[in-house]
């Protein structure tokens, strides 16, 4: 629901926009026509349009803020389209048109999204959602308005677009249904030119694909196998994103900022090519193609560099903001690279205890926050664990539990399995591993995975329920098996091989 009632914040703002144009618009209009005996009426429905504009606005805003009042708003909004779907046929007793039936579906959707009560995120997940890193080239106000800015980039692209059609001749789609059908098929191969950019660069600079996401088609490899899944809210929604890793244990700098900037300038590229073919082909030829061609062009661009923007959305950071934080040095910069190497090892033989710790501990040195830093100390974590040293370890888990209480609203479910499990096995707590359980499943983590089952296992050992902790150990280390040859699962049976010796004891000692 919260992806859907994402996706109808954009379509508030849109309906808002067009609102507003026509109610002002007109209202102007009625204003200097005073003799025409219809001007009244006229008058009192565009302000009709104008109230709504601000009805949809207000809508868009508590959507995307995430406020209290966004439901309340929300449900106005769709009943609002409701009623300006039905209200033509309730009047002349005809068929509605095209565009009332988007407008009626639109309402539809609206109320079945808005209609449940979803719990809001608290005060601490809003006050770090948009929140900058001290030097991670991000600015509050910048995140906090990053969305709608990719958003506002589309609009003048949109209206130039518009306007060259009508002074070039172009014949435009007719059907309110197939222009929103083209619309989004049109962000659809920006964001696959987009993504194969990174992709190709990537594979180019000698690193291996882990995951690529295309609106609703996303490929990832699980336990070593490629999957693929269909999700169908990529449809409202068709953005992307590629996972890739180098394929050895040392990637130059420059290849990691080319892989990053292939994206953007891929679809510079491209979309430049396309505006110059269709403002050079005459307005009759086939490659026009009811100005498809333009409006790609358009909208490459707009996007192209709306991504090289430096903000953050949550725990992600745009390529622009990634870009700089690898050409500026420093701590970003070591976090990057510390990312890049912890990447290889899903691919190399790069264990843990391989890892360039001085780097992760200088990255850690400067960011000390956020998801961020909550992962340079798991990351130490597991360093001090592979290679044995339990009191180094037991140091970085209480690192790792500082920034987590600092930040706990951008941690991810999953990532709490290492704590469930460090402090079952390295500090032999058995309260503070039941009182992460319960945190981690407060948090929706991926249920039945290898390092779910490895913290129940951990954790039913250190309460003392040995069956419980032997049924649980089995899953997750059939899970470790079937994993390939490469570091990072290396690790992963080595820990289940350590839970294993405990167990043992625990039943010899029985």
């Amino acid at each position: 629901m919260l992806t859907l009632r994402k996706s109808l914040c954009w379509v508030f703002a849109l309906t808002a926009i067009i609102c507003l144009r026509i109610g002002l618009w007109s209202v102007l209009s009625s204003i200097f026509r005073p003799s025409d005996p219809a001007s009244f009426k006229a008058l009192l429905v565009h302000a009709l349009f104008a109230a709504s504009a601000v009805v949809f606005a207000a809508a868009w805003w508590t959507t995307l803020r995430a406020k209290s009042s966004a439901r309340g708003w929300g449900l106005a909004a769709s009943a609002l389209n409701l009623l300006l779907a039905l209200l033509p046929t309730l009047l002349t007793h005809h068929l509605m048109l095209g565009i009332f039936r988007v407008v009626l579906a639109l309402g539809v959707v609206g109320i079945v999204a808005f209609a449940p009560r979803l719990k809001a995120p608290g005060g601490a997940a809003k006050a770090h959602e948009h929140e900058s890193l001290p030097g991670d080239w991000t600015f509050n106000f910048v995140n906090k308005i990053a969305e709608v800015c990719m958003f506002a980039l589309t609009f003048p692209a949109y209206f130039w677009w518009m306007g060259w059609m009508k002074a070039s001749g172009v014949p435009g789609l007719e059907s309110i249904w197939s222009r929103t059908a083209v619309s989004l098929l049109i962000v659809f191969a920006i964001t696959s030119v987009h993504e194969l950019g990174h992709a190709a660069v990537g594979l180019a600079c000698g690193m291996k694909l882990r995951t690529f996401l295309i609106g609703p088609f996303q490929w990832r490899i699980r336990e070593g196998k490629w999957t693929f899944q269909f999700s169908p809210k990529g449809l409202l929604m068709p953005g992307g994103a590629t996972g890739i890793v180098p394929a050895s244990t040392h990637l130059a700098r420059w290849r990691y900022i080319s892989m990053l900037t292939a994206g953007s300038l891929i679809n510079l590229v491209t979309g430049s090519l396309a505006l110059v073919i269709a403002l050079c082909a005459p307005s009759h030829s086939p490659l026009q193609a009811c100005g498809l061609l333009a409006l790609f062009g358009a909208w490459s661009l707009a996007l192209a560099l709306g991504n090289l923007l430096p903000f953050r959305t949550n725990s992600c950071y745009s390529d622009g903001a990634s870009i700089l934080q690898l050409l500026s040095g420093g701590a970003w910069a070591d976090f990057q690279m510390a990312m890049a190497e912890i990447g290889s090892s899903q691919v190399t033989s790069l264990r843990p205890r391989d890892y360039d710790i001085v780097t992760i501990q200088r990255a850690a040195a400067g960011i000390r926050t956020g998801r961020q830093g909550l992962l340079l100390r798991l990351f130490a974590l597991n360093y001090f664990l592979d290679c044995g040293k339990i009191r180094e370890a037991e140091k970085a888990l209480a690192e790792a539990e500082r920034v987590y209480g600092e930040s706990p609203s951008v941690i991810p479910g999953e990532l709490l399995t290492i704590f469930v499990f460090a402090n079952a096995y390295v500090r032999r707590d058995a309260a503070a591993a039941r009182a992460w359980w319960e945190r981690m499943k407060s948090g929706s983590p991926a249920r039945f995975s290898l390092d779910y089952w490895r913290a129940g296992s951990a954790l039913a050992w250190i309460e003392g329920d040995l069956k419980k902790a032997n049924e649980a150990w089995k899953k997750s280390n059939a899970i470790a098996l079937r994993l390939p040859q490469a570091g990072a699962y290396e690790f992963d049976r080595y820990c289940c091989s350590l839970l294993h010796s405990e167990l043992h004891a625990a039943k010899m000692a029985a």
